[in-house]
């Protein structure tokens, strides 16, 4: 099954990416921008030391994750909701 996805591209970038099919068409690697853009992302997967069919894990369920439960109770039930206010508090000076 084919998905199509549209993905914006700065002119600076877009230049860069057809400067670069160009320079490989010139060397005998005739590939298309789709094609190339294909495999950079399998390269960088694999430069990073991901696979490309390996199945990422949700990050609730990472351990690290569950980890920052224990280390950063701090008791306030709306935190995720009174971050702002908490974290920039002034005091009662603007």
């Amino acid at each position: 099954m084919i998905f199509i996805s549209t993905i914006r591209i700065d002119k600076k970038h877009l230049k860069l990416l057809d400067r670069l099919v160009s320079h490989l068409t010139l060397r005998g690697k005739k590939i298309s921008k789709k094609d190339l853009v294909a495999k950079m992302i399998e390269d960088a997967l694999i430069a990073e030391g991901l696979e490309e069919n390996e199945v990422l894990e949700s990050i609730i369920d990472d351990h690290a994750w569950k980890g920052l439960d224990d280390i950063f109770e701090l008791g306030i039930k709306d935190l995720s909701e009174r971050v702002d206010e908490i974290l920039y508090q002034s005091n009662g000076e603007e």
